[in-house]
């Protein structure tokens, strides 16, 4: 991932300070990483693959339509969209699975893409939802959100 503000235009931090209870990181002003997530059963998603993003773990999700299922490991910086693993075609709606009990994650809303749904994925073992990030499961969306103490973190909303 390269290191330029300017590249990260459409990410939005709106929030100063970070918890504690989140376990995620602001580098620099504009970098978000997240170095925990969890699974409604509280399985622990970062670092269960083999990929590294920039010296950081990936987002280890399992994901799978009527056709295929496969691994997929996303990059921890919020923005990025960076991923590795099973592709889909664009805009392929999917389920979004942990990849050690295959609990689907929990759908909070409509995303705005309305293509997709938006998925939640909790950022600390206590499954609160005061801390979690939200993925859309239109694949090729990369619209996510950032929940750090019941207050919006940051929000990404590519506008390509």
């Amino acid at each position: 991932m390269a290191k330029d503000k300017s590249e990260n235009e459409d990410l939005n931090i709106l929030k100063e300070n970070i918890s504690k209870d989140g376990k995620i990181i602001l580098k620099d002003d504009v970098y978000i990483i997240v170095t925990q997530a969890f699974c409604p059963n509280g399985h622990n998603l970062v670092g269960c693959g083999k990929e590294d993003f920039d010296g950081y773990p990936g987002i280890c999700v399992k994901v799978a339509n009527d056709e295929k299922e496969g691994m997929l490991e996303l990059s921890p910086f919020q923005g990025d969209h960076s991923k590795r693993g099973v592709t889909f075609p664009q805009g392929t709606k999917v389920k979004i699975k942990c990849p050690t009990c295959g609990v689907e994650f929990p759908v909070v809303g409509r995303c705005k893409c309305e293509d997709g749904h938006l998925h939640k994925i909790y950022l600390n073992p206590k499954l609160n939802d005061a801390h979690m990030i939200v993925v859309c499961d239109a694949w090729g969306c990369y619209f996510s959100r950032l929940i750090d103490d019941n207050e919006l973190f940051s929000e990404f909303i590519d506008e390509e």
